[in-house]
């Protein structure tokens, strides 16, 4: 059974444990890969449903079918040290010695990094009806175990030259990853990329004047973010530029916080091109410089026909989440 899982920080009166010093293996596995540990009786119930059901939903705003989380799976007896220091573990555990349902998060129990959710109850339907009540916050866990991976792994490798002349422009410290050398400048606006035609990856900084309440709505940040498209970013026709893909599926947008707690707006959708033949998802962060008086926002674009996004699309818009100001690296 394959499937692929989102993330985000949660949570649901959870305790966490780790590992008390001991030196742990490296976790195994690929990026959006989940285990799920869950008895046969269990998995075939309307438990085994409810959870694969919540792993196996669509990422939103990719331009094909593609799952949070590639899914396996094995029994409790099947859970030996072999499997154990696997990425992303589910544990799933049903009988009477459980008092009550319980939603337990620990870190780096059998590797790392690693991350762990254990969902325990009395009753199949007990333990169903907390995987309904808190699948959010479920999926978020494991989406923001991805990202930190992502940014883990991005700050050993980044364009540090590229993230200077950012720091340059904007005021902003940014983890660029490596590979993202291609820069094109204009008045508050940023354009890099890499040389890889097969899978294009971009990202885009811009910032403008704070002067609108509402800045922070869908519309207003589909309304920037089509203007700047259309002067800085042409396509490859006459006349053509990117746009975005209002009917096919609507772009979202929700509140969230940076690395350093900053608030943000994300906003995740697909792009078009107005005049030509071209598209591919997005994702945007959008913050207020209180300072400057100034919204920063910065986009990574994925433009590989033919190909699975979702895993280059989540290890590139983890970067948007770097974004610290140069007041707050003093302070």
């Amino acid at each position: 059974m394959k499937k692929i899982l989102y993330i985000a920080a949660i949570l649901i009166g959870l305790t966490s444990c780790n590992s008390g010093g001991i030196t742990l293996p490296n976790a195994t596995g690929m990026a959006g890969e989940i285990l799920v540990v869950i008895d046969d009786s269990i998995a075939k119930s309307a438990v085994g449903d409810s959870i694969f059901r919540l792993l196996d939903r669509d990422v939103p705003c990719l331009p094909q079918s593609e799952p949070h989380f590639n899914i396996s799976t094995t029994p409790h007896s099947g859970f030996t040290n072999l499997i154990k220091p696997a990425r992303n573990i589910i544990i799933i555990n049903v009988g009477h010695k459980y008092s009550h349902n319980k939603i337990k998060t620990s870190k780096d129990r059998y590797s790392t990094p690693q991350s762990i959710i254990e969902i325990n109850g009395p009753t199949k339907e007990g333990v169903r009806k907390a995987i309904a009540d808190h699948g959010e916050d479920i999926l978020n866990y494991f989406i923001k175990a991805e990202r930190d991976r992502a940014i883990k792994h991005q700050r050993h490798y980044r364009e540090r030259e590229v993230g200077e002349k950012v720091k340059e422009k904007f005021g902003i410290d940014m983890v660029i990853p490596k590979g993202l050398n291609k820069i094109k400048e204009e008045d508050n606006f940023m354009w890099i990329s890499n040389s890889n035609i097969n899978v294009n990856q971009n990202i885009v900084i811009y910032s403008y004047p704070y002067t609108d309440k509402n800045t922070f709505t869908k519309e207003y940040l589909s309304y920037k973010r089509d203007s700047v498209m259309m002067i800085h970013v042409p396509g490859p026709s006459d006349g053509s530029y990117m746009g975005t893909e209002y009917k096919y599926e609507p772009p979202i947008v929700k509140h969230t916080a940076l690395e350093n707690g900053l608030f943000a707006a994300e906003m995740r959708g697909l792009w078009t091109v107005i005049g030509d033949f071209m598209g591919g998802p997005f994702v945007s962060i959008s913050c207020l410089d209180e300072e400057n008086q100034r919204i920063i926002t910065a986009e990574c674009f994925v433009y590989s026909p033919g190909n699975n996004k979702r895993n280059v699309l989540r290890s590139l818009e983890s970067v948007l989440y770097t974004i610290k100001f140069e007041k707050d690296e003093q302070n």
